[in-house]
């Protein structure tokens, strides 16, 4: 498996992941294409993309967009590779910032495994989600 940074040539990969397409990928990924702040990186097998994470530089602080493996690839790590990538390109003295839905157990754990801490907590942040913030400084 090889991490490295989304070009343009993996779009259609990305949106069909799973193997069905998402809007709210396709948003994200139009975002990305469209604007120098924002950078992802993929995990490649083969000629496979079977995750990726995407990211907005905000100058002091870094934060979370997604991330999102193919479901019959995770447990195995990708996750974790990924967001060490990008843990390897924020500048020290900066921080990632991300939000969690407070019923995603799975991605809670992963996170504080990865050193976040929970910053805040909105109600109905999102179709009447609730979020958890996490930061983690670098």
């Amino acid at each position: 498996m090889e991490i490295r940074e989304y070009q343009h040539e993996d779009l259609e990969k990305v949106l069909n992941i799973d193997g069905r397409p998402s809007r709210r990928r396709a948003d994200k990924f139009r975002l990305l294409e469209s604007s120098d702040s924002f950078y992802c990186y993929v995990a490649e097998e083969g000629q496979r993309v079977i995750g990726f994470v995407i990211m907005e530089d905000l100058g002091d602080e870094v934060s979370h967009y997604m991330v999102q493996i193919n479901s019959a690839e995770k447990r195995r790590g990708i996750g974790r590779k990924l967001v060490q990538k990008v843990f390897e390109r924020t500048e020290k003295g900066r921080h990632i910032s991300l939000c969690v839905n407070t019923d995603n157990e799975v991605a809670i754990k992963f996170y504080e495994s990865l050193g976040f801490r929970r910053s805040g907590f909105t109600e109905g942040y999102r179709k009447g989600q609730n979020k958890f913030w996490y930061q983690v400084d670098i």
